[in-house]
């Protein structure tokens, strides 16, 4: 179950549309910290990821289920080239099979995917609803509460991703 604005304003017992665009906002800024947090996109989706030079096997920074690489880069002579072949495995890409381009200079490239849940696991939906809850009843503060915090962490952490 994703959260939607409905269930959004069931969470803040909001019964008038009057607070649907603040309430939306709140939305938006609950699933980024969510995703910012666990590294994990609640919805499937295609992601970018930049990456500085060609070298053995990129960590994928967006989770989970990443599938559908495509890497774009500049030759030595400045035109774009693709590279469709490359592996996904885990959360890491691998080279395509004839190996990464050799270029004169180091390169930045650009990876998509595909990544996200098919559906988002209940206890990142209640993370959500507790943010956009936090987010309504203390809107002066600007910040989450303590307990919200804790509570938020807590559901999101088995989720994380921890990189060394």
């Amino acid at each position: 179950m994703a959260v939607d604005l409905a269930l959004a304003k069931q969470q803040c017992r909001v019964l008038h549309s009057r607070e649907d665009v603040l309430i939306t906002t709140y939305l938006a800024a609950a699933k980024a910290w969510v995703e910012k947090y666990t590294g994990k996109k609640l919805s499937r989706g295609e992601v970018t990821q930049d990456i500085e030079g060609f070298c053995g096997n990129f960590v994928l920074v967006w989770g989970p289920d990443c599938a559908e690489p495509v890497v774009t880069y500049a030759d030595d002579d400045g035109a774009d080239q693709q590279i469709t072949d490359a592996r996904i495995v885990g959360d890491r890409l691998l080279p395509p099979p004839s190996g990464w381009p050799h270029l004169g200079a180091p390169r930045a490239l650009r990876l998509r995917y595909t990544a996200g849940f098919a559906e988002t696991p209940g206890d990142l939906d209640a993370a959500v609803l507790l943010l956009v809850a936090d987010f309504y009843n203390n809107r002066e503060a600007g910040t989450a509460t303590a307990a919200t915090s804790a509570a938020v962490e807590s559901l999101c952490d088995q989720y994380r991703l921890m990189r060394v």
